[in-house]
């Protein structure tokens, strides 16, 4: 078997102090060679303390001057030293401690691997939206387009893996019928990847790259990711109008949906525009709320519900502002 690896993690941060610690604790509790683990902070111009933060667990902070998360990862992999990058965020923390073995290990096993996914559980001291969309592992109008190429707890339902062991599954994707797979919470490549030109900008177009260019993919189910993602109703609405509302603008080049639409297959491509239609009609998204209640054992899943109905809102009334009035896009989100 192949030396352990050394790597790389890389976390965007702005103004993150009140949720970086327990990202890095996790990180550096790790039962791997510290000395072979690289963290990265590629910081937007943060105003709180994260860069101290940064510093007391040991690592390298970097400036990211187009201020956005993802174009600070793409920033930071460039400098990476570890043979696999994992890209974070610093509201993820990794679900224990021997997460990284089990990260690697279909590395050693399978050398040619490109990249790794990790399974993002709802973390169990959040608010019961923000375990909804953990369960969900996206928001109501991805899992809506994407059905169960969503999450990977799915997606033998959908595509047949290459090769299957207790620890991982491995897959080669085909662009036309890709899953919902991007560089983001906890997911790693090999240095080989390089995210530029698509990639640079968003998640999922990063993700998209590594398919398009017949990149062979590891899910690894038991190394859980808790993602911390909103606090609640009012913290959902505003992160998700502010992505709404710079997809319809367009200022920030290579960001979100619009430029991913062209990779989308006829049928997913029609039920993006169905999404409205189907969360106005308030009965589907209600049978579907129940039928995820029942399929994740967790009342929760209710919010399918009003999420469904709140985010079409949100896209009709971004859409009417930005074809009438509106021509700029939002501030950064922080």
């Amino acid at each position: 078997m192949r030396k352990i690896p050394r790597v790389s993690f890389v976390i965007p941060t702005l103004n993150a102090s009140s949720i970086l610690p327990r990202c890095l604790k996790t990180i550096r509790e790790q039962n791997y060679p510290q000395k072979k683990v690289e963290i990265i902070i590629a910081d937007g111009g943060s105003t709180d303390n994260t860069l101290e933060i940064a510093k007391k667990y040991g690592a390298l902070t970097i400036n990211n001057p187009k201020i956005l998360h993802e174009p600070g990862k793409s920033l930071a992999s460039r400098i990476a030293k570890g043979e696999l990058i994992f890209y974070t965020d610093a509201d993820n923390i990794l679900a224990h401690k021997d997460w990284l073995n089990l990260m690697v290990k279909p590395y050693l096993e399978n050398p040619d691997i490109l990249g790794f996914l990790p399974q993002t559980e709802p973390p169990p001291d959040s608010s019961s939206l923000n375990r909804y969309l953990g369960y969900l592992f996206t928001d109501p109008f991805s899992w809506f387009v994407y059905g169960n190429s969503a999450n990977p707890k799915d997606y033998d339902k959908v595509f047949k893996p290459l090769k299957e062991t207790r620890d991982y599954k491995i897959y080669k994707f085909d662009i036309h019928n890709h899953p919902l797979f991007g560089l983001s919470q906890g997911v790693g490549t090999s240095s080989k990847f390089k995210r530029d030109e698509i990639g640079e900008s968003d998640d999922l177009l990063a993700g998209i790259k590594l398919i398009k260019e017949g990149g062979i993919i590891a899910y690894v189910p038991k190394a859980g990711v808790y993602h911390y993602h909103v606090n609640g109703l009012s913290d959902f609405l505003r992160k998700y109008r502010w992505r709404i509302r710079n997809n319809l603008t367009q200022k920030i080049k290579g960001m979100g949906f619009i430029n991913r639409e062209k990779f989308l297959n006829s049928t997913r491509r029609v039920k993006s525009y169905l999404f409205i239609p189907y969360s106005l009609t308030l009965f589907f998204p209600l049978i579907d709320a129940v039928r995820l209640s029942i399929k994740y054992k967790d009342s929760v899943m209710l919010w399918h519900f009003i999420i469904s109905i709140f985010l079409a809102i949100l896209i009709f009334y971004e859409a009417l502002l930005t074809l009438f009035f509106r021509k700029e896009p939002a501030k950064v989100y922080g």
